[in-house]
């Protein structure tokens, strides 16, 4: 293992140094034509802290979910828990619930609710935050503090003075991952401003942050928010945790706090969301295929006892029945088993056997990696070979289509339909089924796989084209096409290679 080491960061350490170089050139030649010397500085810093604009991430995920059907979530606005959150000076709550439970669609309606309410109040800030674990912009401590405090900033100029002092001596370094600590002493200072009003803050999907620096995070929510602390009455902050139960640490370091929990106390109100949610999807099918009453009745019916408590499981399947005539869709709802991960062992065993090795290598990829790949750069992962007159795209996309609705493609990146789907692939336990166990991901064998793919591209590319960093513009782009995986690879092979 230490030969893999050192000859892979001395190759990865020679095409970073080399596109480096060639990359000076272009960054010098734009600077000279582009860049101002006296660039402002609070504009220097609102970009050095941009990683990814949350209103735009919730944007994407309702256009990836749906819009909220008319009803649901309406609910929330009558608990006792949430209105004693709303109307406090300062509090922390915690929305919890099981996978496909709606908790994001809950997070987006409480946004766009709380957002309505600061535009109409002077007084009044709204942050939000969406993490993903699969996008290394959102899935950390230190991005989610980032993107609180550039949101602040945005809202509240003022606020520059806490930040700039600091950011015209480190410059970037100021934000890098390991300076979570002095992020979040700005952040909190700034949340102590008396210039602020009441903040509303939801942050969804804490459970999909990395596990070491979440439980940092949920230490310093804890503490700000602490009984115990003679400063907690100082800042207005009223913020919504939304996540499920797992890891472990998180139900232990939030116990003290007011929680709902949606498969617990709100499961009622839960299940008449997923009712409506049914009926309109049965208003879709209905009109798309045309079904008589009796078979809407009969499909109605079969989502009511087979959804066992869960959106997502009433989404999927609504999306297959759109391809069974009328006449069909009887006997089809007999390939759509109760719950969750019933319903991913069938689609799994509904995979030709032609198609299931490379299916399991495409699951496998897309389960391990550490951000979301393109569909380049998954071709190069799994040496796709196309074809005359077909291109590694155009391969590559047709065999993610066999994974049906594991995966789906978004501004040609390749990622999971639900962060369940993760959990499901990566279940320690031998699957009863030995059909399924191809499918299944072992994390050790899986990231060993991968760094060496990573590790053999790197030692392919300082072979035959590490050259082409020193090429012109137009040549450099042309070259890299050949290596699509090579960002990647040079990036993350140390992360799987552990």
């Amino acid at each position: 293992m230490s030969l893999f080491y050192v000859s892979a960061y001395r190759i990865s350490a020679r095409i970073s140094l080399l596109c480096f170089v060639n990359g000076i050139n272009r960054i010098v030649l734009s600077n000279t034509i582009l860049v101002s010397p006296k660039e402002d500085d609070a504009q220097a810093c609102l970009a050095a802290l941009f990683l990814t604009d949350p209103r735009d991430d919730r944007e994407k995920l309702t256009q990836t979910k749906g819009s909220i059907v008319d009803g649901t979530c309406t609910w929330i606005e009558t608990n006792d828990l949430y209105i004693s959150w709303l109307n406090s000076h300062s509090q922390l709550l915690w929305l919890s619930g099981g996978p496909g439970k709606g908790k994001t669609m809950l997070s987006i309606f409480l946004a766009e609710k709380l957002e309505r309410t600061a535009k109409d109040s002077r007084d009044t800030l709204f942050l939000q935050y969406f993490c993903d674990n699969k996008d290394e912009k959102r899935n950390t401590s230190v991005a989610v503090v980032k993107g609180l405090i550039f949101q602040l900033l945005q809202l509240r100029p003022i606020l520059f003075d806490y930040i700039l002092p600091g950011f015209k001596i480190q410059k970037q370094s100021l934000f890098t991952g390991s300076s979570f600590e002095t992020l979040w002493r700005i952040f909190e200072t700034m949340l102590r401003d008396p210039i602020l009003g009441t903040i509303y803050c939801i942050i969804d999907g804490l459970d999909e942050c990395d596990e070491a620096s979440l439980v940092v995070l949920l230490n310093k929510f804890k503490a700000l928010f602490s009984s115990e602390s003679s400063e907690s009455l100082t800042h207005h902050l009223n913020l919504v945790i939304v996540s499920r139960d797992y890891p472990d640490f998180i139900p232990e370091i939030l116990s003290t706090f007011s929680r709902i929990q949606l498969d617990v106390h709100a499961d009622k109100e839960v299940n008449n969301d997923i009712h409506r949610f049914i009926e309109a999807k049965m208003n879709e099918l209905s009109i798309y295929r045309q079904y008589p009453e009796p078979l809407r009745v009969r499909v109605k019916k079969v989502f009511q006892d087979r959804a066992q408590g869960t959106f997502l499981w009433v989404g999927i399947v609504a999306q297959e029945l759109r391809k069974y005539k009328a006449t069909e869709v009887d006997m089809a709802l007999d390939l759509f088993p109760p719950g969750l991960e019933e319903l991913y062992a069938r689609m799994l065993l509904q995979i030709g056997p032609n198609r299931r090795e490379t299916v399991a290598k495409i699951l496998r990829w897309i389960i391990i990696a550490i951000r979301p790949l393109t569909l380049s750069e998954l071709s190069a992962a799994v040496n796709v070979k196309p074809p005359v007159g077909f291109s590694c795209d155009e391969v590559i996309r047709n065999q993610v289509s066999y994974c049906g609705y594991f995966l789906t493609i978004k501004e040609n990146e390749v990622g999971l339909i639900h962060q369940s789907v993760k959990d499901y692939l990566l279940r320690k336990s031998r699957d009863p089924n030995p059909e399924l166990e191809v499918f299944r991901v072992k994390k050790d064998i899986g990231n060993l796989e991968v760094a060496r793919k990573c590790f053999y591209y790197l030692q392919d590319f300082a072979v035959k084209g590490s050259e082409a960093c020193l090429w012109n513009d137009s040549e450099y782009t042309t070259r890299l096409k050949e290596f699509p995986l090579l960002s990647y690879a040079t990036l993350h092979w140390p992360e799987h290679a552990r």
